[in-house]
C-alpha cells in the first residue's frame, strides 16, 4: 500500500463516506502495511469547505492552476517591484478568485451541498492565501486540504493543521522559497477590500431575502384580504334574502292572525 495512493484515496471520497473509507483502508493496511495503520488513524475529516475545494482540485484543476500561475506571476513582480505589473494584475486576481468561488458553487450543487456566504468567504480567503503564499497554493492543488486557509497580509501561511501529510506536497523550489518568503504584502489592503465587498454582498443578500419575505407576506395579505370581501359580500347577500324571508313570514304569519275563524 502506498501512504500517498491512500491519502487521495480517502480524500476524493464523498464527505458522508470518509469514516468508513478510511476504516476500511485502515484494515487494509493493517494486512498489507501496518507501518502506515497508525498514520491512516489519524487522518482527520475535511471541513465542508475545505472538501469541496478538494473535490475542485481533482474535478476542476485547471481553475486551481490558473491560480497558482497568477500567484507566481504577482509575487515576481512584487519581488521585482514592478508596481505596474502588480496593478495590471489585479483585474485578474479578481477573476481568478471568483473562478474558484464558482467552482467550489458548482462541485457544492452537484453534490446537493449546502454553498452560503460562510462557505463562499472560506474559499475566497483560501484563493487569497493561495496567490500570496506558494506552500498554500501547493496545498490547495494537493486535493487534501482539511479547512480553508488564511493568509494574515504578510509572511508564509501556517500549514501544519491544515493538509493531511504535510510531508506528501511538493516541496517549494528554492527560487519560489525566495519569491514567497515575504508574501505579496500588498495583499493586505485587497485582503480587506475583496472582505468588505463580501460584506456588501451579504449585505445586499440579507436584503433582497426580506424584500422577498415582505413580498410573500404581502401577498399572502391580499389573499386573505380577497378572501374576506368575497365572505363579505356572501354575507351581505344572506342578510337580504333572510330579511327578505323574514318580511315574506312575517306578513304571512300577520295574514293568518287577522283571518276571519270559520
Amino acid at each position: 500500500m502506498d501512504l500517498a495512493e491512500a491519502v487521495d484515496e480517502l480524500y476524493a471520497s464523498p464527505l458522508a463516506d470518509f469514516v468508513a473509507a478510511r476504516t476500511r483502508l485502515v484494515a487494509q493496511a493493517k494486512a498489507e502495511a501496518p507501518d502506515l495503520v497508525g498514520e491512516l488513524k489519524s487522518l482527520r475529516k475535511p471541513t465542508v469547505v475545505a472538501w469541496l475545494l478538494n473535490r475542485v482540485a481533482r474535478c476542476e484543476p485547471a481553475v486551481v492552476a490558473a491560480l497558482i500561475d497568477l500567484g507566481e506571476r504577482m509575487r515576481t513582480a512584487q519581488a521585482k517591484g514592478d508596481g505596474a505589473a502588480l496593478s495590471a494584475a489585479r483585474p485578474e486576481r479578481h477573476e481568478a478568485i471568483e473562478a474558484l468561488v464558482a467552482a467550489a458553487r458548482r462541485s457544492a450543487e452537484a453534490t446537493g451541498t449546502s454553498f452560503g456566504a460562510s462557505a463562499s468567504d472560506g474559499v475566497a480567503s483560501t484563493a487569497v492565501a493561495a496567490l500570496a503564499d506558494p506552500g498554500s497554493g501547493e496545498a490547495l492543488a494537493s486535493g487534501r486540504l482539511l479547512r480553508p486557509l488564511a493568509y494574515a497580509g504578510f509572511g508564509e501561511v501556517e500549514l501544519d493543521d491544515a493538509v493531511a501529510v504535510l510531508r506528501l506536497v511538493p516541496p517549494m523550489s528554492q527560487d519560489e522559497e525566495a519569491d514567497g518568503a515575504g508574501g505579496l504584502v500588498a495583499d493586505d489592503a485587497r485582503v480587506t477590500e475583496i472582505e468588505a465587498e463580501r460584506a456588501r454582498e451579504r449585505e445586499l443578500t440579507a436584503a433582497r431575502e426580506s424584500l422577498h419575505e415582505h413580498e410573500r407576506a404581502l401577498g399572502a395579505a391580499r389573499l386573505t384580504h380577497s378572501e374576506a370581501a368575497t365572505a363579505l359580500e356572501a354575507a351581505a347577500a344572506d342578510v337580504d334574502r333572510l330579511e327578505e324571508e323574514v318580511a315574506r313570514a312575517t306578513e304571512h304569519v300577520a295574514g293568518l292572525e287577522t283571518r276571519p275563524s270559520g
